[in-house]
């Protein structure tokens, strides 16, 4: 129940440090409520195998990486939920800004701008991808032209209303210099093909719980090189004893 309320909803960071307070002392002295004395810090814990951690995720992380991956959902699929979410917390694939009452929004809305920031629609027919305020064009149409943010939420219209047999129909006034060559790049298929949000830090395109995890682990503070975890607990590695 635990996990898949952290796919829900965003958490409160005071109780989520709670629980990450009661995995250190399960650790260190095999009990939740038994405080014991540390001798490796719960940051170097969290750092992966080869920067000399135990790979641990903190509560937070997963839960940040499960709320970023809602998020990509929301906008990659057309499924039911999606659709209807969509309908009541966006405006021209904006998302509105007023307050709405909602346990699960909060959270997701959170994350919408690190995808929108980090993704690129690919043309098929057009009909998903809005016009202006998505980015089909390695940049949003509105900031090619450098118009104002105010008045972002005011275009509407999708793609599929520039595209005519194959090819492109957009107004001559839009066709300056930053909009054409990225049009250029851009093949039109004359089969109708879906849109599909790629992400732009994966081979295929796909955001996989790897990939978000990978993408929001925060920063190391300092480098401890390719140390094992005997290494950084013992100051010296550490041998089996089975060893030659």
């Amino acid at each position: 129940m635990l996990v898949y309320s952290f796919h829900v909803y965003l958490w409160p960071r005071r109780l989520l440090r709670s629980l990450d307070t009661w995995i250190k002392k399960f650790i260190w002295s095999g009990d939740v409520f038994t405080r014991n004395v540390c001798t490796v810090s719960w940051k170097t814990l969290c750092r992966l195998w080869s920067e000399g951690g135990l790979d641990l995720k903190s509560t937070r992380l997963i839960n940040d990486a499960q709320i970023l991956k809602l998020a990509w959902n929301l906008l990659s699929s057309n499924s039911q939920w999606a659709v209807i979410f969509k309908s009541r917390f966006f405006s021209h694939g904006q998302p509105i800004l007023r307050y709405f009452k909602s346990s699960v929004w909060p959270g997701i809305k959170n994350h919408i701008g690190t995808i929108l920031q980090n993704s690129l629609w690919i043309v098929g027919m057009g009909e998903k991808i809005h016009l202006w305020t998505d980015n089909w064009l390695g940049e949003t149409l509105v900031n090619l032209l450098n118009i104002d943010p105010f008045f972002h939420s005011s275009f509407s219209g999708k793609v599929s209303e520039v595209i005519n047999n194959g090819s492109w129909n957009l107004l001559s006034a839009l066709l300056v210099a930053a909009v054409t060559s990225n049009l250029d790049g851009i093949t039109l298929s004359r089969v109708q093909l879906p849109d599909s949000l790629v992400w732009s830090y994966s081979a295929d395109g796909k955001l996989t719980s790897k990939y978000v995890v990978s993408f929001i682990r925060p920063a190391l503070l300092f480098y401890l090189g390719q140390k094992s975890f005997g290494t950084i607990v013992f100051h010296r590695p550490i041998h089996s004893p089975f060893g030659a």
